[in-house]
């Protein structure tokens, strides 16, 4: 396995300067490196989750596929984000969504044991996830308010505003979905932004 996906992985780890040199050690000690090729599943609807996955490269998506058939993206993770179902983690059931890979990508993932033991072990892995939580809640209260309260546009442009390295990499589709709105709506977003 590359050591540049252990390498973007510790980088990660050091930039938040809560770990010693043995305690990143145990943490990588303990990180399983995955590649994931383009439309692979991390995680299918039904199924357990059972790992912490961090993203060194690539992205992530997590959605739900409703009745008629049709994808709703909730959650895109690009290079140093984090991407599970906590739900299914913590209460053990069936996971209701799906998470693939949109691009290749370059995983580390941590089995629901060794993450539970990071967290016992190292105190500084705890306030690590803590904050992991707390971003992640409040991208999600920030989404919903968005959802509710803006147009389209706005969408799309706050979309461009957090995720600008995505802007040119996820197809259309993709990023319609992720905003609510139709591919179609998207295509005139885009082209009424280039002609000012």
């Amino acid at each position: 396995m590359s050591e540049s996906i252990f390498d973007s992985f510790e980088s990660y780890i050091r930039a938040h300067n809560l770990f010693s040199d043995r305690e990143i050690a145990i943490i990588k000690s303990l990180a399983i490196p995955n590649q994931l090729k383009k439309k692979q599943y991390l995680l299918r609807e039904g199924s357990v989750c059972r790992f912490h996955t961090f993203v060194c490269s690539g992205c992530l998506r997590s959605y739900r596929i409703d009745n008629k058939g049709n994808e709703h993206i909730f959650s895109l993770s690009p290079a140093n984000h984090w991407v599970s179902d906590r739900v299914s983690i913590v209460t053990g059931a069936p996971s209701k969504e799906f998470i693939d890979a949109l691009e290749d990508s370059a995983v580390m993932q941590f089995s629901t044991d060794s993450f539970k033991t990071l967290l016992k072990d190292i105190p500084g892995f705890d306030t690590l996830n803590t904050k992991i939580i707390i971003d992640e809640c409040s991208t999600t209260r920030d989404r919903i308010y968005m959802m509710l309260s803006h147009q389209a546009e706005e969408r799309y442009r706050q979309f461009i505003r957090c995720f600008p390295q995505l802007h040119h990499r996820l197809p259309m589709s993709m990023i319609a979905s992720y905003l609510g709105i139709t591919r179609e709506t998207l295509a005139r977003i885009r082209s009424s932004m280039i002609d000012l």
